[in-house]
């Protein structure tokens, strides 16, 4: 048996080694945070998931469309409509970070998700968590959501209150910076959202702001 395990290793290593070392898989899902490898919070320089840009189909569909973002990193995305159904959207908007996260763990199949709170303005504590979550989260290819308000925003945003639900898909600088997808960008907001770009990216210190004060995020 051990004869015959030790050809078995050898046969592997030559295989690998005939395509360069290197074995394609499809990505690990960890059923949750425990499970992530030890080296998950070691920032790389950036990283960015795979990702396919979805714009909202409604005005208040801000949050079946973050939502659809963050689930099509990992599979192929219900529709918006199975989304806000599933959510409990209105008309209103989705009312809580909380009905994402869930969304997040069901379509996906992990109990990865939680939800993060952030005071307005931020502690530092939180600013700090944030950045090792997105590092932790992007590190693992899963992506984040963040319920946002208007205490901050990007360039081109339109004026007056806005909450409003984002992807977040990616970071650089070490986690200094955040890839946002907004499924209100390029008018799908309405007509005062033609400047706001697909993606964009916002130091993560901005982003913290931004979230502050709202039911917060997920990661």
């Amino acid at each position: 048996m051990i004869k015959r395990l030790a050809t078995l290793l050898v046969v592997a290593a030559s295989t690998m080694a005939l395509f360069g070392g290197v074995v394609s898989a499809a990505p690990v899902i960890p059923a949750s945070k425990a499970e992530a490898s030890i080296g998950s919070v070691n920032a790389l320089s950036s990283k960015v998931l795979n990702h396919t840009w979805y714009g909202q189909q409604t005005g208040y569909w801000c949050g079946p469309g973050s939502a659809q973002i963050a689930i099509g990193t990992r599979r192929t995305p219900p529709s918006q409509q199975t989304l806000a159904n599933f959510m409990g959207t209105h008309t209103g908007g989705t009312d809580h970070i909380n009905r994402i996260q869930r969304a997040l763990n069901y379509y996906i199949g992990t109990s990865w998700f939680e939800l993060k709170r952030m005071y307005d303005p931020p502690t530092q504590a939180q600013r700090n968590l944030l950045v090792r979550d997105l590092v932790l989260n992007v590190n693992n290819n899963f992506p984040m959501v963040a319920n946002v308000i208007s205490g901050w925003r990007p360039p081109g945003y339109p004026g007056g209150a806005i909450y409003h639900y984002v992807a977040v898909v990616g970071y650089r600088s070490g986690g200094a910076e955040a890839l946002i997808a907004d499924p209100a960008g390029a008018g799908h907001g309405g007509g005062g959202w033609w400047n706001v770009p697909r993606t964009y990216w916002v130091s993560t210190h901005n982003l913290g702001t931004w979230i502050g004060g709202s039911s917060g995020y997920t990661a």
